[in-house]
């Protein structure tokens, strides 16, 4: 509360992270208390269809359009990725997610082309003077866990309920969100790719990778099953309705001869996938160069017969950061507690 004071002092907004229904509203009511008025709770009970009157775009959309002061309480698994939040310049994780991946994509929903003021991370740690507090083994091994993310060398996973053994017996389930039409309609390009490497995996392609970010030739998704594969090119849009021209098929055209020289015995079948749609002159150069489209209507077939997390999305995602060749590409390190990013 003390730390919301000074936040309404400077007359800006806050993000108050916290996976726990109860407590959600618990921070609700008294944040109603101290500063009169009542935040809204978006968590997986909020509708995400955008076209619903009551969805979770417009409800932040809302949020963010109040002059002065303001809080909202956020579920980290329901808007963790896809919503851009840059109204807030203040995030609390008010709980703490067992993956710092996901604690650093919540945060991300403030820190996002467009914000214009420092955005400032808060982590409240319940201490104690005579013993290690849960709170603080948490934290430790949380920064423990990004630092070796950071370190381009070993993977940023979930933490094991073993790590915790000397504290107390933990329930190992993981809750996460399930991958919509609407979710992927949301996504940023590298986003965007991993949920169709993930989708292509779980269609039962024994290898499925993303290729590098720089060099990959056109091509964006390989899957493969002993000698047969299909090579994919991903083209996303978040402005509903978009009907994209040919580029995908020019660039999945033009990439397949590299990976049939590098994969020699493998038969690829050329893909081009968006979760929009495709213009008529994107459909005559796919007749004409053999590429199956996959538009949004069956990407919506696709994801309601498969189920893709969006702990899929973030395995794939840090597999590509940590092998990756091109080792150049800046990154954004996590903003450090309670400073600026």
């Amino acid at each position: 509360m003390s730390t919301l004071r000074q936040i309404k002092v400077n007359d800006e907004k806050a993000i108050v992270f916290c996976e726990f229904r109860d407590t959600q509203l618990l921070l609700a009511h008294y944040i109603e208390q101290e500063f009169r008025f009542r935040p809204d709770i978006i968590n997986g009970d909020t509708e995400a269809a955008a076209s619903a009157a009551d969805s979770r775009q417009k409800r932040i959309k809302c949020f963010q359009a109040q002059a002065g002061f303001g809080v909202i309480i956020l579920s980290p698994i329901a808007v963790g990725f896809g919503v851009n939040i840059q109204g807030a310049n203040h995030v609390v994780h008010f709980s703490r997610t067992w993956n710092p991946a996901k604690e650093d994509q919540a945060t991300d929903r403030a820190y996002r082309i467009g914000q214009t003021r420092p955005v400032y991370v808060y982590y409240p740690v319940v201490c104690a003077d005579d013993f290690t507090t849960f709170d603080v083994k948490l934290d430790r091994l949380l920064e423990r866990k990004r630092s070796l993310s950071d370190d381009m060398l070993n993977g940023c996973g979930d933490l094991s309920p073993t790590e915790f053994a000397d504290i107390v017996e933990i329930d190992d389930r993981i809750f996460d969100e399930r991958i919509t039409l609407d979710n992927a309609t949301k996504l940023d390009p590298l986003e965007f790719e991993a949920l169709i490497a993930a989708l292509w995996k779980k269609q039962g392609f024994r290898t499925v990778a993303l290729t590098s970010r720089t060099g990959d030739g056109g091509i964006d998704v390989i899957a493969k099953t002993v000698n047969v594969g299909e090579l994919i090119q991903c083209k996303s849009s978040r402005t509903d309705g978009t009907h994209l021209s040919w580029e995908a098929v020019k660039d999945v055209v033009t990439g397949e001869a590299k990976y049939r020289f590098e994969h020699p015995g493998v038969t690829f079948t050329k893909v081009a996938v968006t979760n929009q749609f495709f213009n008529e002159n994107a459909r005559l150069h796919a007749g004409l160069n053999h590429v199956r489209l996959v538009d949004q209507t069956i990407l919506a077939q696709l994801l309601d017969k498969h189920r893709v997390m969006r702990g899929d999305i973030d395995a794939l995602l840090t597999s590509r950061v940590h092998i990756r060749i091109d080792l150049g590409s800046p990154m954004k390190a996590p903003a450090a507690r309670g400073e600026s990013a």
